[in-house]
């Protein structure tokens, strides 16, 4: 695709003033390159104003895919189902923009846990982008905290941030990631064996080696740590594929002698949904004084193993075994999802992004 070049009213006069000069004259205006100098450019394209970097362009694009939550739990499930020899994590990430001046324009608080269990937090980070000339892309700085423990609610409440001290935060020079824009989708790399540091657990020092992909709706990540000697200390063969979560709003119903013995079977209770994704999330039915029902509510994005076919499933969960007792399904990018068993109803509308 050609890009075309906007000029100012007094640029596009000069260029018009050079060119009749240099038609006249048979030559290129004075000071122009000639066909021998290091600069090949033709005078006419030195008159015009040089278009700014599109780094500028791709960190925008970037930056507005980044921000969300992604989940790898279509990928967990259908390992289980395969029975993969090396099973990967089941992985929750959360990337929250956030205003911290003193990390750069572009940060984002990271908090990532594991199984689906949003208080198995394994790891909280400030994630600083910029642009980086020189490699001629997107680069990633990593800032650890010096204690996760205040800080862990930032997604939720990004003020925690505001007492924080940005020289208490930590970061591993030679651990920066890149992205560069490949004109579908970013590549992200790290320079080989450059992100290293001393095991206090084995005392071996460890390399790190990062590949990844970012779509508008995909992170892929593939973490992989070898010792000195080449040995794989974690990582998998594959990335885990992690999705961008859509959220869903709507209520439950519960036909109250399904959750108190003598209850008039005419009687309901509801809950309200404030937040349900859809990657796999479970939601107790409790009523109002917090009494646990039983049953749960699970909304998740599959695909249909004998058709390949992908569907957005809502299914009522009995919690003591865990059996899927109904669900209903529609196409994956559908606005509104219900189910009504008689004595249990649920109705989900997909929240704006």
């Amino acid at each position: 695709m050609k890009v075309i070049k906007t000029l100012s009213i007094a640029t596009f006069l000069a260029l018009c003033l050079a060119m009749q000069a240099a038609a006249l004259a048979d030559t290129p205006p004075e000071g122009s390159p000639t066909a021998d100098s290091q600069d090949s450019r033709s005078w006419i394209e030195k008159l015009i104003p040089s278009t700014p970097s599109s780094l500028g362009a791709d960190l925008q694009r970037f930056v507005s895919w980044f921000a969300g939550e992604y989940d790898n739990y279509e990928q967990v499930w259908q390992q289980k189902i395969d029975q993969a020899d090396d099973p990967l994590e089941h992985i929750h990430h959360i990337f929250k923009a956030v205003d911290y001046p003193a990390l750069g324009e572009y940060v984002f608080f990271v908090k990532q846990y594991m199984d689906g269990d949003a208080d198995k937090v394994y790891r909280q980070r400030l994630y600083s982008f910029s642009i980086n000339k020189q490699e001629q892309a997107i680069q990633l700085t990593i800032y650890s905290f010096a204690d996760d423990a205040p800080y862990r609610q930032v997604d939720s409440n990004p003020a925690l941030l505001d007492g924080l001290d940005a020289d208490t935060l930590k970061t591993i020079p030679g651990c920066e990631v890149f992205w560069r824009w490949n004109g579908e989708y970013f590549d992200g790399y790290m320079k080989k064996d450059a992100c290293t540091f001393l095991s206090k657990r084995s005392g071996k020092r460890i390399f790190i080696n990062d590949t990844l992909r970012l779509t508008d709706s995909w992170l892929w990540i593939q973490d992989q740590a070898h010792d000195a000697a080449g040995q794989r200390i974690f990582g998998h063969e594959v990335p885990h594929k992690n999705r961008k979560v859509k959220f869903y709003r709507g209520w439950m119903a519960l036909r109250a002698d399904k959750l108190a013995a003598g209850a008039a079977a005419d009687d309901w209770v509801f809950m309200q949904i404030a937040r349900l994704h859809n990657e796999g999330q479970r939601l107790p039915f409790v009523d109002k004084d917090g009494k646990n029902s039983g049953y749960s509510l699970a909304l998740e994005s599959l695909t249909y193993q004998n058709t390949g076919v992908p569907i957005l499933k809502l299914g009522l969960i009995e919690d003591a075994t865990g059996q899927v007792l109904a669900y209903a399904w529609a196409e994956p990018a559908s606005p509104r999802i219900g189910i009504n068993l008689g004595w249990f109803q649920a109705g989900l509308t997909r929240l704006e992004e």
